[in-house]
């Protein structure tokens, strides 16, 4: 990797997102402090392989001595729970933090949040890749088009900046910003599969509990 010659020197704890088994092996070999192997269920940017944590995180522990962080579905002590006895040190949690009172995202998408059930987010065409948003007319729209203007996220063929239907692009960004505008009918909003399990704004204080 690199940029190991500047993040090592530098002091700061380097963790590292993975979302297979031959990455860790790499970021091990660099020097990383943690890996996080995060896996399909996550929120917004996802691999373009669909492996899910119950898959990935095992394989991930077994491949590897340096410590492994947990990402993708995790809300609760329950699920933390799980990810420990796989192996993990702990967990990172985006969505769950994302409907709490101290977030600073827009009502609208805790709301949408709230909302959703378990069947309730899509993966498609993101500005970094493939993306998971909370099921909406704006994602499912987005679904549409990914499927006729950019087919290869759904056959694993990552495509790149120079061949990408800009409009593609255009709709991604107006999306992004339609949902801090708080314009729902337009919104693209990014969820992980763990909306399904969330019912309630707590406080930080006492989310993941």
């Amino acid at each position: 990797m690199p940029w190991a010659e500047v993040i090592k020197p530098s002091g700061v704890k380097w963790f590292h997102v993975v979302p297979s088994v031959r990455h860790p092996r790499r970021c091990e070999k660099a020097g990383v402090d943690a890996i996080i192997a995060s896996g399909h269920d996550a929120g917004y940017h996802v691999a373009w392989e669909p492996v899910h944590t119950m898959v990935l995180l095992p394989a991930v522990v077994n491949a590897v001595k340096t410590p492994v962080i947990a990402a993708g579905g995790f809300c609760d002590g329950a699920t933390l729970a799980a990810a420990l006895a796989l192996g993990s040190i702990g967990v990172q949690m985006g969505t769950r933090f994302l409907a709490t009172k101290e977030s600073d995202f827009v009502q609208m998408w805790k709301d949408q949040i709230l909302k959703s059930g378990d069947r309730d987010t899509v993966v498609a065409r993101g500005l970094v890749g493939p993306a998971r948003y909370l099921r909406n007319e704006a994602s499912r729209e987005l679904v549409e088009i990914t499927v006729n203007r950019a087919p290869g996220l759904y056959l694993g063929q990552p495509d790149d900046m120079m061949t990408l239907d800009p409009e593609v692009l255009l709709i991604e960004l107006e999306g992004i910003a339609a949902a801090f505008a708080t314009d729902e009918k337009k919104a693209l909003m990014a969820g992980g599969e763990v909306v399904g399990r969330i019912e309630d704004l707590p406080t930080v204080g006492g989310a993941g509990g």
